[in-house]
């Protein structure tokens, strides 16, 4: 006996269905190494920028370990902090980190501290800053970023540690404060995070391997 036509327009949905979730499912399973490769690709890259090669002889990507900070570091979510070392003696701390307080969703950064205190610089892993106004993170839209490069953060310079608009030293944007606001408070407080936990960052054992 022949289904009912809706019945048998049901059953030809649910059959479309499970084959494109499988396959979905499947284009996940293939591509989740690419992905990951590429991810630890651009990671090595932003590293290669904050850190030059002749400042450190270890496997840096190789050299970390997971710290949560949620007052500190963006949230609760467990965030990699990678060791630069020479001659086993400490070099710089690379901290990852995000924001939450940007225009327009997540803005996710690596911090590079030297073992003085001073940055080594700060590059923007992801965003969704708005085109053309707060992407100016990035440092193929503008050298924003690297105003950051061998600042301090002491009790001397604490109130410089803000946009211009807000009494401190950091330009913002034309037509978009809330971006570049985010990203200094971003990089301030992994500042602090680096001066509160200096000495447990650089006697931490690799505990993951760079995965």
């Amino acid at each position: 006996m022949m289904l009912p036509t809706i019945s048998r327009n049901a059953l030809l949905l649910a059959i479309f269905s499970v084959v494109c979730t499988g396959a979905i499912a499947l284009i996940n399973v293939l591509t989740q190494p690419l992905i990951l490769e590429q991810q630890q690709i651009a990671l090595q890259n932003n590293i290669n920028e904050l850190i030059k090669e002749n400042e450190y002889d270890n496997k840096i990507i190789e050299s970390c370990f997971m710290v949560t900070d949620p007052m500190l570091l963006g949230d609760k979510e467990p965030k990699q902090v990678f060791i630069a070392t020479k001659e086993n003696q400490p070099v710089a701390a690379l901290i990852q980190t995000n924001t939450f307080k940007g225009y327009s969703g997540e803005i996710k950064l690596l911090v590079g501290i030297y073992e003085n205190g001073s940055v080594a610089g700060v590059r923007i892993n992801s965003h969704t800053e708005t085109p053309g106004l707060g992407d100016k993170i990035q440092t193929n839209k503008s050298d924003w970023i690297y105003s950051f490069d061998g600042k301090e953060y002491t009790e001397e310079t604490k109130s410089q540690w803000a946009v211009k608009k807000d009494g401190g030293t950091f330009d913002a944007f034309t037509g978009a404060t809330i971006t570049p606001r985010a990203v200094v408070d971003a990089v301030k407080d992994t500042l602090l995070f680096f001066q509160k936990n200096k000495e447990t960052l650089f006697n931490t054992a690799s505990t993951c391997g760079g995965k």
